[in-house]
């Protein structure tokens, strides 16, 4: 089984649509495993059609305060790192829930056993089933701060799961957070995608600094190559100098056309010039990820 992440330093660059064309060209004759790890946004799922089922809750920690206990001593407060909890002065302590890291600290220091371990929902890993493609998604409780604990309970629920399959590709949140390392640590090849803007310029060199402490194998994708005023030979310049492998898929209408209709572009756009480069693409990693096979 083979493991490939798809990342990107910032939104909007087109990485999951990319991660799942290159997840439904590999489902035609291998057995995929996408996992969307987007807690915050997921939305690999309406660019399949599909509609994932819940199949696991994911839980946190969160302090129940027994008030016929409590002599407001205000002890968990003083400890509590986030402020989550407040003394109201001879009258309650007051629990700010959205604040609460689940750190239980709050327990523990209580003199009284006052506090006591209930739960709170903050996610669920949702999954679908199409033929030669099982989805897995990650989803976060809106407004749920805790988004790593729900990446990391998504990746271990699916390194379960995942001697199934032959290939699983993670479609990653952007950024370079704790979760994101935590899928690039299983991957056995990064795929990053950009676009060819300052700001994905930017945050593509940030990626890099994650990925060469790693020492990850990668691939770069420049998609929207030719976007006017694109700094694309700024980011070639400096993936040759990386000595980074890359593609390129070019600026493209039907790459948007496919998307707002919630079809991948290899599908709904098959002869278009970013379905051609995608399935150029595919190949490549095709024989980077099976050539020993």
């Amino acid at each position: 089984m083979k493991i490939v992440a798809v990342g990107g330093g910032k939104g909007g660059t087109g990485k999951t649509a990319i991660a799942v064309s290159i997840a439904k060209m590999f489902a035609i004759k291998r057995k995929i495993l996408l996992v969307d790890l987007d807690v915050d946004n997921p939305c690999t799922y309406t660019l399949l059609s599909s509609k994932p089922e819940i199949i696991k809750e994911i839980y946190a920690f969160k302090p129940k305060i027994l008030e016929d206990k409590c002599k407001l001593c205000g002890k968990c407060v003083e400890y509590c790192p986030v402020h989550a909890l407040v003394l109201i002065p001879s009258k309650k302590i007051l629990f700010i829930k959205t604040l609460c890291e689940s750190c239980g600290n709050c327990m523990i220091v209580c003199p009284e056993g006052a506090i006591k371990e209930d739960k709170a929902v903050i996610g669920w890993i949702k999954e679908d089933k199409m033929d030669n493609l099982h989805l897995i998604v990650g989803e976060a409780k809106p407004g749920e701060r805790k988004t790593d604990e729900v990446m990391t309970e998504t990746i271990e629920y699916v390194e379960k799961i995942a001697e199934n399959y032959e290939l699983l590709i993670f479609d990653v949140p952007p950024g370079t957070g704790r979760g994101i390392y935590d899928a690039f640590k299983l991957a056995d090849l990064v795929v990053t995608v950009t676009e060819p803007t300052m700001l994905g310029f930017h945050d593509l060199k940030k990626l890099y600094s994650l990925i060469r402490s790693m020492n990850k194998k990668s691939i770069a994708i420049i998609n929207k190559y030719g976007l006017k005023g694109g700094v694309q030979d700024e980011q070639e310049e400096f993936l040759r100098n990386n000595r980074v492998q890359y593609e390129k898929i070019p600026y493209d209408e039907y790459m948007v056309k496919a998307y707002v209709s919630g079809e991948t572009v290899v599908e709904a756009y098959p002869d278009s010039p970013s379905a051609r480069s995608i399935k150029k693409i595919v190949k490549n990693l095709e024989k980077i990820m099976f050539r020993s096979a």
